[in-house]
């Protein structure tokens, strides 16, 4: 089966309201909208390198998406996969990774992405683990309407000195599309 992944950076324009943009969590002076945006940016310039196709569900800031049609629009541009990446933010100590997934059939992808990044950013990296989306702060995560394979990631916490050193490192973020996507 060939596959084409949406990678969805969370937040930026129009994902709450119209017209406005929503920046997400901050710390350390950057904004988690600019982090995952990089993220996948890079995501894509990677699998274009594999041959594997990419849907962005945006690829800048003046891009609107409503956070409830972005699974829609990925659909509508026939992926097989969804990733939306976020970054999680806390006290200043707060810092790890985990991914979160609706039923049984997004575990799978869940958990290779959880892997990869763990392989990536290495063992001082605490592993917040898997995580039902009923465990996150939403009853309910609208990016995993998708239905499977669909998971959100939270790739580190922005409000941790460590774990901004690893989101905006290009190495890390090459590596772990580099680690994932031939998985999937």
């Amino acid at each position: 089966m060939s596959i084409k992944l949406c990678i969805d950076p969370g937040h930026g324009m129009g994902n709450i309201k119209a017209g406005k943009y929503d920046p997400g969590a901050s710390g350390g002076g950057l904004t988690e909208a600019d982090v995952v945006l990089h993220w996948a940016l890079t995501g894509k310039w990677v699998a274009s390198q594999l041959g594997i196709p990419v849907f962005l569900t945006r690829d800048d800031d003046s891009d609107s998406d409503p956070v409830s049609l972005r699974d829609d629009l990925a659909k509508a541009n026939g992926c097989t996969h969804f990733l939306s990446l976020h970054c999680n933010a806390a006290s200043p100590v707060a810092r790890g990774v985990e991914t979160f997934y609706r039923d049984a059939a997004d575990k799978v992808l869940a958990q290779k992405v959880q892997d990869s990044l763990l392989k990536v950013y290495g063992p001082e990296v605490p592993n917040r683990g898997l995580k039902l989306e009923s465990q996150s702060q939403h009853p309910r995560l609208a990016v995993l309407d998708f239905g499977p394979p669909a998971a959100l990631v939270e790739l580190g916490f922005i409000s941790n000195a460590n774990d901004r050193v690893l989101l905006v490192s290009r190495e890390k973020r090459v590596a772990f599309w580099k680690e994932l996507l031939p998985k999937i």
